[in-house]
């Protein structure tokens, strides 16, 4: 994804940040946009599921009571202290644990861009407003482009690390049946 920044003009946040006519680019995405919500709450609801089992084995009602409240990046993180105690007490370790982590840390990282995204300002190209940057004094605004390309990457990022639940549950179980 390409992004680009400029500086924060006076009374930037009244105006359009960027120009053209963008109904038709808007229509053309907005089902992306859709299936990504749909594909990371799949994500979700399958690292709330895998905690539940991890923590005590089929009772998903202490795991619910503990991450109920919890937000994705919260529950990746109980995830990973989680499985790195196991490891250590079993002395074995799961080889793709911290590319696991960072897949979901990435997915999470894609599906906030997009979802936070200021696409009421996105340009024809599919830049869209995501952030405001201060740094040394000066204020730039971030936009990314999320077209119809970057937006089936993202989706296609989020359905990779869902899948990648098969694999790295079959590995912390061969762990703890050791």
């Amino acid at each position: 994804m390409k992004s680009k920044r400029t500086p924060l003009q006076q009374f930037a946040f009244l105006t359009k940040y960027l120009e053209g006519d963008n109904d038709a680019f808007l229509e053309n995405i907005s089902s992306h946009i859709g299936h990504i919500v749909i594909e990371f709450n799949l994500l979700e609801e399958r690292l709330t599921a895998l905690i539940c089992r991890l923590i005590i084995n089929d009772i998903d009602a202490t795991g619910l009571i503990i991450t109920q409240n919890m937000n994705f990046s919260s529950k990746v993180d109980l995830l990973n202290r989680h499985s790195l105690y196991t490891q250590e007490i079993h002395k074995k370790k799961i080889q793709t644990h911290e590319d696991f982590i960072e897949q979901l840390k990435e997915s999470a990282r894609l599906r906030n861009l997009v979802v936070h995204a200021d696409w009421s300002h996105a340009d024809l190209e599919g830049f869209a407003f995501v952030k405001l940057r201060i740094k040394d004094g000066k204020m730039d605004q971030e936009f990314i482009q999320l077209d119809e390309d970057s937006l089936i990457q993202v989706r296609n990022t989020i359905i990779e690390t869902y899948n990648a639940f098969d694999n790295y549950e079959e590995k912390y179980n061969e762990i703890r049946s050791i």
